[in-house]
C-alpha cells in the first residue's frame, strides 16, 4: 500500500495556532510515503509567513511535493508580483519541498495555476496552459502505477462552470490529463473537500479530489482537515480528517474511488 496525505491552504499569518502542533502529530502518525502540499502556504507571500510553513514542513519525515498557490506571491508588492511573483516561494520554501515525485509504482507532478497577476479583476482566480498540463501528462509517461497531478485550482469541481471553481482553462486541461490517463488531480483553493470523477476516453475515471483548509482561520462551510489517500489494488481509498475543538484531527467519512484502467 502506498500512502498519500493531502493538505493545502495553510495560510501561515492566519493560521489558527492550536492547530498547528496537532496537525504535526497527526501527519506524522499517519506514516505516509509522500505529502502533497497544494497551495497557498501563506497569507500575504511575507518572509516569515515563508519560514514558519518551512519550519513545519522540516518537522515531518515523508517528502512534501508543493505547487504554490495565489496567496504565496507577495500580496502588497506589485513589482514583485509581475517580475519574479514566485521568487520568495523558490528561496525561503524550495528547499524543504520539491516538485516531483516517484515510488516503485506510482508518481505525482505538480501544474501551475496561480498567477502574480492577471488580465482580470479577481486575481486569486486560477489560470491554467493547455501546454503545461500536456508537460505534465507527459512527465508521467513513465509511470506504470497510479498517475497523480497536483496544484493549487481545481481543474474541475462541483458546480462545474457555474461553482466555485472558475478556472480559466480548467475545462481543457481536465480533458489532457483524462486522455493522457491520469487518474488523480490533487487540488486546494476553495477550502472544500470532495471527490468527483471525470470519464476518461479509455472507460476509466480521473478523480478530482479537493481538501479543505488544513490549519487556518479562513474555513468556510466545513471544519479545517485533509486527506488521507490509500492506493492499493486499482482503487484509492480517501479518507477526509476534520479539526477537533480539542485541536487534534479525526478521520470523518471514507469514499472508495475507482482507479480500473479499461483501456
Amino acid at each position: 500500500m502506498t500512502r498519500i496525505l493531502h493538505l493545502a491552504d495553510l495560510h501561515f499569518g492566519a493560521e489558527d495556532p492550536p492547530l498547528v502542533e496537532g496537525l504535526a502529530e497527526a501527519l506524522q502518525s499517519l506514516e505516509a510515503d509522500v505529502i502533497c502540499a497544494a497551495g497557498d502556504f501563506t497569507q500575504y507571500g511575507r518572509k516569515r509567513e515563508f519560514r514558519a510553513a518551512a519550519d513545519f514542513f522540516a518537522r515531518l519525515d515523508p517528502p512534501v511535493v508543493a505547487a504554490p498557490g495565489n496567496h504565496d506571491t507577495p500580496y502588497w508588492d506589485l513589482f514583485s508580483r509581475l517580475i519574479r511573483p514566485w521568487g520568495r516561494f523558490e528561496k525561503l520554501l524550495g528547499g524543504t519541498v520539491r516538485p516531483d515525485w516517484r515510488d516503485k509504482s506510482h508518481g505525482m507532478e505538480t501544474l501551475a495555476t496561480s498567477r502574480g497577476l492577471q488580465a482580470r479583476l479577481d486575481w486569486s482566480l486560477g489560470k491554467v496552459r493547455e501546454a503545461h498540463a500536456r508537460e505534465a501528462a507527459e512527465r508521467l509517461g513513465d509511470v506504470h502505477g497510479v498517475r497523480i497531478v497536483a496544484g493549487h485550482h481545481p481543474l474541475f469541481a462541483p458546480g462545474g462552470a457555474k461553482g466555485r471553481a472558475k478556472t480559466k482553462g480548467g475545462s481543457e486541461a481536465t480533458s489532457i490529463l483524462a486522455e493522457a490517463g491520469v487518474d488523480i488531480v490533487l487540488s486546494g483553493h476553495l477550502h472544500q473537500a470532495f471527490a468527483i470523477a471525470f470519464e476518461r476516453p479509455d472507460g476509466g475515471k480521473s478523480w478530482h479530489v479537493g481538501a479543505s483548509t488544513a490549519l487556518s482561520k479562513r474555513t468556510r462551510d466545513e471544519p479545517a482537515g485533509f486527506n488521507v489517500i490509500d492506493l492499493e489494488d486499482g482503487a484509492a481509498l480517501l479518507t477526509i480528517w476534520a479539526a477537533t475543538k480539542d485541536y487534534s484531527y479525526t478521520p470523518i467519512s471514507d469514499q472508495r474511488l475507482d482507479l480500473t484502467r479499461r483501456g
